[in-house]
């Protein structure tokens, strides 16, 4: 796992971000790694911006200021502008679209095109992603992920769920950044 690690995790109401956040936490918790994160939503019930901002290791201050995340999430292409605000020269920008990882730092996932084809619903597009930022960034077993998965969400929906970190994985070993 990357020691001291800052992420900005940014998306629209309804894509995950909040569960997406959850997720990571528990993980970290379960690895024995200190966290901090804490999110922002307005209007997200309608689709609105949420931003989350996510640090392990030894911090002790939740937000993280404009140009310091070493990793930024988009979840939604539209917010990739707003994600690489965050990041710090030399960082990784994984967003939600097609790309061959042409672009130097960007590690292109098409995680909801992905989800609808295999497992029938965006919604899985998140755990996509997290499988994803596992495989290139926190260097987690998929079985760690899933384990924190479960603390959360619990056993429901758990095949579809473990398909979508199997994806992410998948995606991102394919990807060169």
């Amino acid at each position: 796992m990357k020691e001291n690690l800052q992420m900005v995790i940014v998306g629209l109401g309804g894509q995950g971000v909040i569960l997406f956040t959850r997720i990571l936490g528990e993980w970290a918790l379960l690895e024995g790694c200190r966290v901090l994160a804490t999110e922002t939503h307005g209007m997200a019930t309608r689709g609105g911006s949420v931003t989350a901002h996510v640090k392990l290791g030894d911090h002790h201050f939740p937000l993280i200021m404009k140009g310091i995340a070493q990793v930024a999430l988009a979840l939604a292409p539209t917010e990739e502008l707003r994600a690489k605000e965050y990041l710090a020269p030399g960082g990784l920008l994984v967003t939600n679209r097609k790309g061959k990882g042409e672009e130097k730092g960007v590690l292109p996932i098409p995680a909801g095109e992905l989800a609808l084809e295999e497992l029938g619903s965006p919604l899985y597009a998140n755990l996509v992603m997290l499988g994803a930022i596992g495989c290139k960034v926190l260097g987690a077993s998929k079985e760690s992920l899933l384990k924190a998965v479960k603390k959360v969400v619990g056993n429901r929906r758990l095949d579809k769920n473990a398909r979508a970190l199997e994806l992410g994985y998948k995606e991102a070993n394919h990807v060169t950044t």
